[in-house]
């Protein structure tokens, strides 16, 4: 019997590790894309390597955990989604790799009040979790 407990215990285990992979890949999502929006400052890792976060790597790095998440979702399959989920999924990447390397949207964005990057900011945050459901 303590052998069954022990397996069960070992599986919820295994299962609270798997669902700690997503939260890490939100956080890291979240905090690129509001770095890039102007939300906050670059953030720096100090643990002996002295990172600090560019933009361009800020862009790399939301667009390689948004499409990890997307792909290790329950649904995975594009098709899958209803035609709104789609256009909500697809405006992040779209928002992100033109604030970053187009420069008629970054003049729109540095142009007008800063509700425009917090719009972007909110778009890819709700297009993260229409993704990931």
């Amino acid at each position: 019997m303590a052998s069954a407990s022990n397996r069960f215990s070992g599986m919820m285990n295994d299962y609270a590790h798997l669902r700690t992979l997503p939260a890490m890949l939100s956080v890291v999502f979240v905090v690129a894309s509001a770095f890039q929006f102007g939300a906050i400052t670059a953030p720096t890792l100090n643990w002996g390597i002295g990172y600090t976060l560019t933009a361009e790597h800020a862009t790399i790095v939301s667009l390689v955990v948004f499409a990890t998440a997307f792909a290790s979702s329950e649904t995975k399959a594009f098709d899958r989604y209803e035609d709104w989920e789609k256009v909500v999924i697809a405006a992040a990447p779209i928002l992100i790799v033109s604030h970053q390397y187009i420069g008629f949207v970054q003049t729109q964005f540095s142009n007008y009040s800063p509700t425009f990057a917090v719009g972007a900011f909110l778009v890819s945050v709700v297009s993260w979790g229409v993704a990931v459901r």
